[in-house]
């Protein structure tokens, strides 16, 4: 058989320990698995005493982030010199497929030459390249919709996101083309497997995990949480059920202050991966009320390690519940009390925590992801 080739563009990689480079990894790992030769393009550096992390024989990591000390020009050279590593690359190693892990770099595409672009793929991810592009008051995002609209959206061809509720507002609400070849849904992917094992707590106790700085705090729905709480109070006591709170933060402090009075609430500044695992292994229950989210890791884990949930109505947690908890408007207090007093009561809990497993196996498999990807490599590579 002829070698399968896929250049993959990571804006984030190994070693940093993040959601986006769990995702990034699990991707690439499906394509190896499945006999693809993988090459990585990535931005992110090795501090000079670090090995590569991630090896396997089919993968080639290629860590490149030029730098030009010139704001504005500075931006340009970045993603005119990446793209000039990923056409000689091309040149030397003839892909069949080169994938953009976001929609964050629009330079990158509008940088790549015609005959590169016709194999190239941009992948929106989550919020970052959706909402928060579309409506960010920051330079960053102002910037990329100008990039975006006026130089990169119309010369994509394949787009494609982690769900499909992303994948409309990327081509309507970024791109602003109508002109794409192929559009499709690659979405995230968790193993149901538990990396360990631990005993069950009989206390009824609900997750929120999130990042608290300015944005994170208002994105995740912790201010929404904190209004909720004094309408839960009383039935969380009466049930001796718990809320734990894992985030770090500028806005922690104001969150340890605010939750002092409820002794029902555990706060935790920071955790590692495994102890993420664990707790959720333990936990009964997963909350996410996010005004806006994509195909988050963290909520793909809290269904893979058997938790009923209780998710915002937005993104990609629309496709994350099915007979497994409760959908809630975002922004809405007092849906969210209602939902946690419905579980908090819920008789048949294990069975919504048991469906939890099953949509992770169903939908969120490497070998669903696979099946994804080799739709969307058919219709590129044709």
């Amino acid at each position: 058989m002829s070698s399968r080739r896929v250049l993959i563009y990571c804006p984030v990689f190994l070693p940093e320990v993040s959601g986006y480079s769990q995702a990034f990894k699990q991707l690439i790992s499906t394509l190896l698995n499945n006999g693809f030769e993988v090459d990585v393009v990535t931005p992110q550096s090795l501090k000079t005493d670090e090995d590569e992390p991630f090896k396997h024989q089919n993968l080639k990591v290629y860590r490149y982030n030029p730098t030009l000390k010139i704001w504005g020009v500075g931006l340009f050279y970045q993603y005119y010199k990446q793209a000039s590593l990923i056409s000689k690359l091309d040149n030397q190693r003839n892909y069949n497929l080169v994938l953009i892990e976001t929609g964050d770099v629009p330079l990158l595409s509008y940088f790549l030459s015609k005959f590169i672009l016709r194999k190239t793929v941009v992948r929106f991810h989550s919020t970052s390249d959706t909402e928060y592009l579309h409506i960010g008051k920051h330079k960053k995002y102002k910037l990329r919709r100008w990039f975006w609209k006026y130089l990169s959206g119309k010369k994509i061809l394949h787009l494609c996101a982690t769900n499909s509720y992303h994948l409309a507002y990327a081509q309507q609400q970024v791109l602003h083309t109508s002109t794409l070849e192929s559009k499709h849904v690659l979405t995230n992917t968790v193993d149901v497997i538990p990396q360990v094992s631990v005993p069950k707590s009989s206390q009824i106790t609900f997750v929120m995990l999130g990042r608290m700085d300015e944005e994170g705090f208002k994105q995740k729905g912790f201010d929404v949480l904190l209004k909720s709480l004094e309408a839960v109070k009383q039935d969380m006591e009466k049930a001796n059920a718990q809320i734990h709170i894992i985030g770090n933060g500028s806005r922690f402090t104001y969150l340890k202050s605010q939750v002092s009075g409820y002794d029902f609430v555990r706060l935790t500044h920071e955790m590692n991966h495994d102890e993420i695992l664990k707790l959720l292994q333990q936990s009964d229950v997963v909350i996410l009320p996010s005004l806006y989210e994509g195909v988050s890791m963290f909520a793909l884990e809290a269904l893979a390690n058997s938790n009923a949930v209780i998710f915002s109505n937005t993104g990609g947690l629309i496709e994350m519940v099915d007979g497994n908890g409760v959908l809630v408007t975002p922004g809405n207090v007092n849906d969210l009390a209602i939902a946690i007093k419905k579980l908090l009561n819920e008789p048949q809990l294990q069975s919504l925590k048991e469906q939890s497993v099953l949509i992770a196996k169903n939908n969120f498999s490497s070998e669903v992801q696979y099946a994804q990807f080799m739709k969307l490599y058919g219709e590129v590579c044709s």
